[in-house]
């Protein structure tokens, strides 16, 4: 499983340049990191967090034949009996997770969703990203590959076209690409139609 993107991934193609972008900044950078929790409950608690990257990745089984870096596509089933999946709604993966602990040993699972710009959430998928995270904190169910945690928080990385007071009620953060850019190095500029 690797690191990062290296061609073979089919998964998200045309977000991958994005998130590999995110994936970098939250490993290397922590002007990024506290970008990410700008605004959020977690700014204060998780300020000078260091990401947990070679234990999420040991998580994700590196054994494991999967041709995606291991931040990304996390997928599951639903749960039987629990609010983490929205009813008529198709999608239950999240584009990238990203594990952060504080001084107090305090770990908080950042789940990012990726939207191009003129690319619509699906039916479903904004008001499932909280319960899900808190499904996957609270341990529910055993989930293979999620390191333990304590606390979560939602990310949306959008653009042109997306309806942000409706998303803002569903994501803890929404960072516009034009926000972004200059944050995360290699993020993708120009148009992303």
């Amino acid at each position: 499983m690797p690191e990062f993107y290296e061609g073979r991934c089919r998964y998200q193609l045309a977000a991958q340049p994005y998130l590999a972008a995110i994936a970098r900044g939250v490993r290397d950078n922590a002007a990024a990191r506290t970008f990410l929790l700008n605004g959020t409950e977690f700014a204060g608690a998780y300020a000078a967090a260091e990401p947990l990257w070679r234990e999420q990745w040991q998580a994700r089984d590196p054994t494991d034949s999967m041709v995606c870096p291991f931040w990304s596509n996390y997928w599951y089933e639903p749960c039987a009996s629990c609010d983490c999946r929205i009813n008529d709604s198709v999608s239950m993966e999240i584009d990238a997770m990203f594990f952060l602990q504080n001084a107090e040993q305090r770990t908080l699972a950042i789940h990012v969703e990726m939207k191009r710009d003129h690319e619509r959430l699906s039916i479903g998928q904004a008001e499932a990203y909280r319960p899900r995270a808190a499904c996957y904190r609270d341990e529910r169910r055993i989930r293979k590959g999620l390191l333990p945690h304590h606390d979560c928080m939602t990310v949306l990385f959008c653009g042109v076209g997306t309806d942000i007071p409706l998303v803002e009620k569903y994501f803890d953060r929404v960072i516009l690409h034009e926000n972004a850019r200059g944050v995360f190095p290699g993020y993708p500029g120009g148009p992303t139609v």
